[in-house]
C-alpha cells in the first residue's frame, strides 16, 4: 500500500482542501483512495 501525508503543524494552511483535491485526482484514475 502506498501512503501519502499532507502534514504541516500550522492551521489554516489548506491541508484538508489539498489532500481531498489528491484524493478526487487519484480516483479518478482508478486508483483506490482512502481518507
Amino acid at each position: 500500500m502506498k501512503t501519502v501525508l499532507v502534514a504541516n503543524p500550522k492551521g489554516g494552511s489548506g491541508k484538508t482542501t489539498l489532500a481531498t483535491n489528491l484524493a478526487g485526482y487519484f480516483a479518478s484514475l482508478n486508483y483506490r483512495v482512502m481518507l
